[in-house]
């Protein structure tokens, strides 16, 4: 959350001024940066929903981002700063996330409509005697 007020933060500084921030070291293209913010929003939406599995399997979704993207929490925070001070950009990149989360979100829908429901796979008991039937 503190993350999330800090970006808002720096965007309203610097949307009004003109590019202060310069190219980060370790740049990431529209491309690369669209894949991380999808990558981000797909992590946090499964810490959300499925935290205990995460936990079990001792998944660190950071050290995922930063191997994966070949980069460190500093070049990370460097483009979201950069990518932050042009708004109509990082506005069209954040839209292409959200039509690829909702894309996706559709078609697991539709792949949970068409499955056939999983029916747990427990033994049958036999049925309990009636208290009045059992004896001292």
């Amino acid at each position: 959350m503190k993350k999330i007020i800090y970006i808002i933060g720096l965007l309203s500084l610097v949307a009004c001024k003109k590019n202060i921030v310069p190219k980060p070291d370790h740049f990431l293209d529209e491309r690369q940066m669209e894949s991380l913010l999808y990558d981000l929003a797909l992590l946090e939406s499964m810490k959300v929903s499925e935290s205990h599995t995460l936990d079990s399997l001792q998944f660190d979704a950071k050290a995922f981002i930063y191997k994966k993207y070949e980069c460190d929490s500093t070049a990370l925070a460097q483009n979201m700063v950069y990518y932050a001070s042009f708004p109509k950009q990082y506005d069209q990149i954040v839209h292409r996330v959200d039509e690829r989360m909702k894309a996706q979100r559709d078609s697991l829908n539709k792949a949970m409509q068409s499955a056939p429901p999983l029916e747990p796979n427990i033994p049958k008991r036999p049925p309990l005697p009636p208290l009045d039937s059992i004896h001292p």
